[in-house]
Parts: C-alpha cells; structure tokens; sequence
C-alpha cells in the first residue's frame, strides 16, 4: 500500500475508476489522504445484489456516495437494480446524476414481470448525456419535447413503449446519434414506427418476436453499419436509403422483400442468413462495392443465394460459407444437383482470392460447388475446407476429391483443416 500511496492523485483517481464502487468507498479506511479521494471517482455503479436486495441498507447507502461525489465531470453512473427497489429513489439517483451533467447513464432493472418504470422527464432534456442504455423492465413514455444534443448511443434492451409515436418521438430529439440498438421482448405489443434519423451510423436490430410484428419502417442515410436479426414476416419492414452502407450481418427467417436486398447494395462487407421459401430472381441488384461475403449455409435455398450473389458481385474478394445455428432453427437442407450460374460470374474471373468453407460435408451438392469455385476462380490465393466430419476415413476422401480439381489459378493454396 506505501507503493500505491506515493503515486499522484490522478494515477490514483484513474485506478479506483477500475473498481467496483463499493470497494472504492471502502478505501476512505485506509489512511488521511484516501479519505476523501473516493469522492473524486468519475465512474458510479451501483449493484442491489451487493447488499442482497435489502434497500433499507442500499438506498442510503447510493444517495450518500452520489451526493458526496465532487468529480469535475460524473463520467458515468450504472444502476443495476431488482424490482423492488423504490421507484422514487430511481428518479431522484437520476436526476441527481443529470444535475452533475453525467455522460453516460445506464439502467438495469431486473424481473419486473408486470412493473415498469418510468424515467423522469429530465432523461430526455439533457444537454451533457452521450450515452443512454436501458436494459429490461423500463417504460418509455416520451414526452412530446425532446432534446438530447449530445446523446451519440443509445441502447433499448427489452424495454416497453407507450404508442407508436415514443421511439420516433425519442429518435427525433436526437441530431446527432450515431449507434442505436434496438431489442424486443418476447411479449412485447405490437409496434408500428418510422424511424428517420440522418446522422445514424450503427444500427442492430434484434427481434425474435413470432407473435406480434408491427410495421418499422427505417430511413437511414449515413448508415455504415448494419445488424439484423428477426423472425417476423419482413414484408413488414422498409428499410431503404443506405447507400454510405459498409458492414451488413442480416438473418431473416421469414420472407426477405426484394426492395430489402436492394437497399444492401452498396455494401462492402456482407453477411447473409436468410431463409429463402420461394427461388427469388432478384434481378437487376448488382453489389458495385462487395468484396466480402459471407454465407450461412443453414439456411434453407442457400445455395440458390450462392448462385445470384455471385452473379451480382463483380469486385467480390473474400467467400466464407459457414455453417452455423440459425435463431429461428430454419432446418438445413443442400442441392442434390448445384444448378451454376449460366456465365462464369467475373467475381471469379477477375478478383476472388480467399475461399473458405467451415463445416464442409462433401455431400454431391457441395463437391460441385466446391469444384465450380476451384475451377473457375483464376485469381484464387487460398481455399480452406474445415470439414465437419472427425472421421479420417471421411476427411481422407474429401481432400482426395478437392486436390483432384484441376484449378484455374496457379498460384494458390488449398488448405484442409
């Protein structure tokens, strides 16, 4: 502890902001100068569980630790509390936090079943706010003034709406929000809402919700990333106007409108696992700037995806496909017969230089994929099959097959995990 002592108090300040802040008001024990030096911590985050749930300890304990804090700037303050906890104590730690103009607020409340609370009208007035997190069990009840300048990420984790109008309400008062993630809840009502926000860059929607689906309707025109996961019919979703869209990971399970895949267009980096119930012909979509793509092979109709994306991507560099779980368990299937494009897609003339294939199976449909890849990919650098099989019997005759290829490419690398 004489060691730690001699450092300066910024030193000092920047290491108790590591630590949980009922062990930071613990050190006020150790000697005259840490007495008051806990009072400088910028970063306040408060557990319930550290005092089992008892709030005639915890409340007292939360109200004495905020109002003696004397940071210049209250850099963040983290709630993380049970339902029981006073609705009132909520509102007055908050606004507590926003009089010290915090930055960054998170709630968390947890198992509310039946009640939500509602955060005070100062949340959505703040001027000094960049960041706003709530997690479960929170309603929100927007008013019709909202001004949040600074607010730059926000997160809405299975939280609950009152009327359509309270998230574009929220997003509207927003100018400058660059991250927003959006994540319902199993029982969440249905909620129809258009979302306009122009200086949104990162956007992660997840909705595994079978029985409701409202209609969303998103515009989002500095949008650089982009992360879907749902399970509604997305017939009911309008997502358009991306063309600043660099990174895209999308998994659909219900059926995928054409005007949806066209909005992806300008894309870079892509990752697909769409449940295909019906052969689209999604002609007339070319991806100008792909050069990495990914799909999951999962996916029911998968490989007819294959056939269009490589089709539409003249500039495609890297292919993975990849075997994973979908959320919505679409239920794997693979070509008995692999129907290849008409034309030797110029992706595999002119730039593919990575292929790579987890949880291959060598099954006829895959082995003339795999085939048709090799053969016609004349740039090709490198091909790694990660096969999914652990027999060696197995795995011997899938590399047997691949190294036969006679490939287009003389200067690549085929690799057999």
């Amino acid at each position: 502890m004489d060691i730690i002592s001699q450092l300066g108090d910024d030193l000092l300040l920047q290491i108790l902001s590591c630590v949980p802040t009922k062990d930071v008001l613990a050190t006020s024990l150790l000697s005259k100068r840490w007495r008051s030096l806990w009072k400088l911590v910028p970063q306040l985050e408060y557990d319930d569980r550290n005092h089992i749930g008892d709030y005639k300890i915890f409340s007292p304990y939360v109200y004495r630790s905020l109002i003696s804090n004397k940071a210049p700037v209250l850099e963040y303050l983290h709630l993380k509390l049970g339902r029981d906890c006073p609705a009132i104590d909520i509102s007055l730690w908050i606004d507590i936090a926003l009089s010290r103009r915090v930055r960054e607020l998170e709630i968390v409340i947890r198992s509310c079943h039946v009640r939500f609370y509602s955060l005070p009208s100062s949340v959505y007035t703040s001027e000094t706010l960049e960041s706003l997190t709530l997690n479960n069990c929170v309603l929100l009840d927007v008013p019709v003034r909202v001004c949040l300048p600074s607010l730059k990420s926000l997160s809405l984790k299975l939280v609950d709406y009152v009327g359509n109008a309270s998230l574009p309400r929220l997003l509207s008062g927003c100018p400058n929000l660059h991250v927003l993630f959006v994540q319902r809840y199993a029982e969440d009502a249905t909620m129809d809402s258009t979302v306009v926000v122009p200086s949104l860059q990162r956007l992660t929607i997840l909705d595994t919700n079978h029985a409701t689906c409202g209609r969303f309707e998103i515009d989002v025109p500095s949008l650089k990333y982009l992360n879907i996961t749902e399970n509604v019919d997305y017939n009911s979703r309008q997502i358009e106007n991306m063309p600043e869209l660099v990174e895209a990971h999308v998994e659909i399970t219900c059926g995928v409108a054409h005007k949806f895949l066209r909005a992806l267009t300008s894309v870079r980096r892509l990752s697909l696992s769409l449940s295909l119930s019906e052969v689209m012909q999604p002609s007339g979509m070319i991806f100008n700037q792909l050069v990495h793509l990914e799909l999951n092979t999962y996916a029911q109709v998968w490989w007819d995806l294959l056939t269009h994306m490589l089709q539409d991507s003249p500039k495609l560099q890297t292919l993975k496909l990849i075997n994973k779980l979908s959320s919505g368990g679409l239920g794997q299937r693979n070509p008995n017969v692999w129907k290849p494009p008409s034309t030797v897609p110029e992706c595999l003339l002119c730039s593919l230089e990575v292929f790579e294939w987890n949880e291959y199976q060598g099954r006829q449909g895959d082995r003339e994929i795999a085939t048709y890849v090799l053969k016609s990919a004349a740039c090709l650098k490198r091909a790694t099959f990660s096969p999914k099989s652990t027999d060696v019997g197995k795995k011997y005759q899938m590399l047997k097959e691949l190294t036969s290829v006679a490939t287009s490419s003389t200067s690549f690398q085929l690799l057999f995990d």
